[in-house]
């Protein structure tokens, strides 16, 4: 039986699909907090708006390390975050106890490779 993956890009702010091509990763920083939400490029342009009142009266705290602002991503981490995905859903769908977020044990990334092999 033949089998097809699809990997499939949403925009966090309104839901709607994106080409990997089109995907932005924004990044920013709240009250001590990281934050990144990946974006269309229109929502990006909106965020970098909606904010810049408030950059521009803001003081630099050069303290900390600024947090960088990505104009997108790079293939292999965007390939490998999906695959994450893939990966959580299938040991989930199987009854594994696997976390929402962070690392994916290593056992249960070889058990995923050697039935996908």
């Amino acid at each position: 039986m033949a089998r097809k993956e699809v990997i499939q890009y949403i925009d966090d702010f309104d839901g709607t699909p994106l080409n990997e091509d089109d995907v932005k990763v924004v990044r920013f920083g709240y009250q001590g907090r990281n934050y990144y939400l990946d974006l269309s490029a229109d929502n990006a342009a909106k965020f970098d708006e909606a904010l810049r009142p408030y950059v521009e009266k803001a003081h630099a705290d050069d303290s900390a390390p600024a947090t960088r602002t990505r104009r997108g991503t790079s293939p292999n981490s965007t390939k490998q975050r999906e695959r994450n995905r893939i990966i959580r859903k299938w040991a989930k769908d199987r009854g594994m106890d696997v976390a929402d977020r962070g690392a994916l044990p290593k056992t249960i990334i070889d058990e995923y490779e050697a039935t996908h092999s």
